[in-house]
């Protein structure tokens, strides 16, 4: 069965032209901008956009999706800016000749139980939801720690308590490891809404990421049961092997390739073609 790899260029470099070099030397025909140039995607001015689509496409890299940081930020905050910044990031996403938005489920304040905000998550949720309907745009839904939906349970109930096929999920193994929970349950949870896989693993031990089966996210057991099963999607590098941040995350190049090299090898032991 077909994978497709993808990969936040960003890890690479903050130079474009390296990103470039790398993705194509490691064989990634595809990129999910989240950043370039020292700048997150959101601060990209339209002519940069421009610029740096046309650079990418002249070398034969499209773009898998927009890796928008929207939904990091507090539930309590009002939303009104929030949908702004959406706005925004679709018109990115089609500067970028993507349908595709990733984003977040909102930070719960600390000290306090998630399930006091659910119901504004889900509102929250629904509300971009029907704005990516109407703009024809198609989103991914991230767990994250410290988020709403941040356990395998609430990943789920995220994408689900939305309910529109348009929102799907990207599941993260490291996500996981660094919050104690389940990366096999989780993926039991929301497998069959997951669209993006994001290629990075933790101990959880440490809570340091490593190469991609390497650590504690049940990678080989997850992806071999992805393909075993018929799951189509992107395999998206995000190794955070030099660097994690909340925002970003930073790899450089010869541990990217580590990175790459690590899933492939992962991926014959998996049978995935």
């Amino acid at each position: 069965m077909a994978y497709i790899l993808s990969a936040f260029a960003d890890e690479i470099s903050p130079d474009i032209q390296i990103e470039m070099d790398h993705l194509l030397d490691n064989d990634i025909k595809y990129c999910a901008m989240r950043g370039a140039n020292g700048k997150n995607v959101m601060e990209f001015e339209d002519f940069q956009i421009k610029l740096m689509k046309s650079q990418f496409q002249n070398r034969g890299i499209k773009f898998s999706c927009i890796g928008s940081p929207v939904g990091k930020t507090l539930v309590t905050d009002p939303l009104e800016m929030e949908i702004k910044r959406f706005h925004r990031a679709i018109e990115i996403a089609r500067g970028f000749d993507t349908k595709v938005v990733r984003i977040f489920s909102f930070y719960i304040p600390k000290g306090e139980a998630p399930a006091a905000h659910k119901d504004e998550v889900f509102r929250r949720l629904r509300e971009l939801a029907n704005i990516a309907k109407n703009e024809g745009i198609n989103l991914l839904i991230e767990n994250e720690k410290g988020l709403y939906g941040d356990t395998g349970a609430r990943h789920a109930e995220c994408i689900e308590a939305v309910g529109m096929p348009h929102v799907k999920g990207a599941f993260d193994f490291s996500n996981f490891v660094q919050i104690d929970d389940d990366p096999w349950a989780a993926w039991q949870l929301s497998k069959k809404h997951i669209l993006d896989i994001h290629i990075k693993d933790s101990k959880k031990d440490t809570k340091r990421e490593c190469p991609i089966g390497e650590g504690d996210g049940r990678a080989k057991d997850i992806l071999r049961d992805a393909f075993a099963t018929g799951w189509r999607g992107f395999l998206t590098f995000e190794p955070h092997l030099s660097d994690s941040q909340e925002f970003k995350g930073f790899t450089g190049p010869k541990l990217f390739k580590v990175a790459v090299d690590t899933l492939k090898a992962l991926l014959k032991e998996v049978d995935a073609k």
